[in-house]
């Protein structure tokens, strides 16, 4: 039992402990003894082990089967101090609440956003600076994203591209999150082919056709490269970054470029990162009222 205990911290569960051959009876008297410290229903400090903040956040994650999350998940990634009580991020659907422990519950917590640390599942420190947005001032979320950027902890690619996959309406945070991102790197922008294959997404799942990718298309004397496009019919669909921050001439070369499409026969399709995430249905129509409206060639 004891060697059970050492891979997370000296805390088991009652479950762990009967699988052992441990009666009932035999763990009651356990926990009679101390030998079994109860911490939550059916999770335990193994006798001995002092209730310190890592004990206490491992013992919360067992006893949610969640990942250790926003503060807690900072601070195992060495971003922050340790918080008063442990924060922990459960499945929306999850029971109960745990005394002592500060849930966080949502339905967008992928695999891929954990890891573990210490022995203990927590966000990875991409999630967890997007979480920390809900309860942190830009100024804090600014020097956390920072301390992680410098221990090669997370790169701004990716946590822009994490942060506009999980953007939704009304989820807290986001704003915070977007003026520190700004505020990092003005030039900054979400990789294109990131939010393209976000379109491609939503094409998909409302049993849309399926467009072409990276088609080479001359008009006016000139060749342009569509990104996503129906050439048969002549529709094509352009991806705007979550802020414009580009040159005149680039912006004037790019206003060029579609009015030539349009003069040669082409509807073209414009959405912004925040209508890819917040409308994923309204961009589906749109998408859909330009394919029946525009015949085969």
């Amino acid at each position: 039992m004891l060697r059970l205990a050492g891979r997370r911290h000296g805390v088991v569960t009652r479950d762990e402990v009967l699988s052992l051959g441990v009666s009932r009876g035999q763990a009651s008297r356990l926990v009679q003894r101390r030998i079994l410290v109860p911490m939550w229903r059916g999770v335990y400090a193994t006798g001995g082990v002092p209730l310190t903040p890592i004990v206490r956040l491992a013992g919360a994650v067992v006893a949610t089967n969640g990942a250790a999350s926003h503060v807690s998940a900072a601070w195992l990634h060495g971003l922050l101090d340790a918080p008063e009580d442990p924060e922990v991020t459960v499945n929306r659907t999850a029971d109960g609440r745990r005394v002592g422990v500060l849930l966080h519950r949502c339905d967008d917590l992928s695999p891929q956003d954990t890891v573990v640390r210490n022995g203990i599942r927590v966000t990875d420190a991409t999630r967890t600076c997007i979480d920390l947005g809900a309860v942190l001032s830009p100024r804090e979320l600014e020097r956390v994203i920072e301390r992680a950027r410098a221990r090669r902890l997370i790169n701004l690619d990716r946590l822009v591209t994490r942060f506009l996959s999980l953007s939704r309406p009304g989820r807290v945070g986001l704003s915070v999150v977007r003026s520190v991102l700004e505020d990092l790197d003005p030039a900054l922008r979400p990789v294109e082919s990131d939010l393209e294959a976000m379109v491609v997404q939503i094409i998909r799942r409302h049993d849309l056709p399926e467009p072409a990718r990276q088609v080479e298309v001359k008009v006016g004397g000139r060749r342009f490269r569509l990104d996503l496009c129906y050439p048969d019919r002549r529709v094509a669909i352009e991806c705007d970054g979550f802020s414009f921050h580009g040159s005149r001439s680039a912006f004037e070369s790019d206003r060029e470029r579609q009015n030539l499409l349009v003069l040669s026969g082409w509807r073209v399709l414009r959405f912004t990162w925040r209508q890819v995430v917040g409308r994923p249905t309204w961009v589906a129509q749109q998408i859909a009222t330009a394919l029946d409206s525009a015949r085969p060639r």
